[in-house]
């Protein structure tokens, strides 16, 4: 993919399947706005991915940051080819064991944002002449998984977002991906201490793909649906999880 003179915006961008993403736009040419809260770390990837690489502090929780942030594009770059909501934490409960403050947090971040990204970026995306909006959201939008409250219902509501933005703020390409088991920073805090032999031992032998994704499996998928070549893709829902969403509890059985 080429994407010389893009300009393109990655929030959660200084770890995970955000960092990957931004990596990969950068090496085809792009200036990646990474946006996240993590300031340290934005300075490190920074350090390392060079001048394309933009670190921009920003709490994407609040309003006024986003429509301050967007304003600041617009000053300095006067357009936005590509926004990608990938920001994300992940509280994993039973409905009857949620808490209210972590329910709150956790679809502020995951669903709220992404509509007042959209909203406060509309104009600037309209400017560019193949202006994208590429959502992440989770398998665990359409597959039932234990314990998975808020976080499914969060990325579900992602996944109704994108379809229903294609209609209502046109003139803007809007797909969203599913991604299934990625290893990122994400997992340790599911599985703890166990997370790192999960993933090489425990995880592999159940997958289709016999291998958990890497979070450049998930940027190779948002490069095809922001280019040139996916001009004419809007609306579409992209699984990328190796076959996970295709397993039956007797296919985990027999693994």
């Amino acid at each position: 993919m080429k994407f010389d003179s893009w300009v393109v915006m990655v929030t959660g961008a200084a770890s995970g399947i955000g960092l990957g993403t931004a990596k990969r736009f950068i090496a085809d040419g792009a200036t990646v706005l990474a946006v996240d809260i993590n300031q340290d770390n934005l300075a490190t990837a920074a350090s390392e991915l060079g001048s394309q690489y933009v670190p921009l502090v920003c709490d994407i929780c609040k309003v006024a940051e986003i429509k301050a942030l967007m304003e600041k594009v617009e000053k300095d770059y006067g357009r936005l080819d590509t926004l990608v909501n990938n920001a994300a934490f992940a509280n994993f409960q039973s409905p009857e064991n949620v808490e209210e403050e972590s329910y709150d947090a956790e679809m502020t971040i995951l669903i709220k944002a992404p509509i007042f990204l959209v909203k406060h970026g509309a104009k600037l995306l309209r400017a560019a002449p193949n202006g994208s909006v590429i959502n992440i959201a989770s398998a665990a939008a359409i597959v039932s998984i234990d314990n998975y409250c808020p976080y499914g219902v969060g990325k579900a509501a992602v996944l109704k977002f994108t379809q229903d933005s294609v209609i209502s703020v046109p003139g803007i390409r809007h797909n969203v991906i599913l991604p299934g088991l990625i290893d990122t920073p994400i997992l340790p805090n599911v599985y703890g201490e166990e997370a790192s032999k999960m993933l090489k031992e425990e995880f592999p032998k159940m997958l289709p793909c016999k291998r958990v994704g890497q979070p450049d499996d998930i940027a190779k998928a948002v490069c095809f649906l922001a280019s040139d070549d996916a001009s004419y893709v809007n609306g579409t829902s992209m699984l990328v999880d190796g076959g996970m969403s295709k397993l039956n509890p007797f296919s985990v059985m027999q693994s």
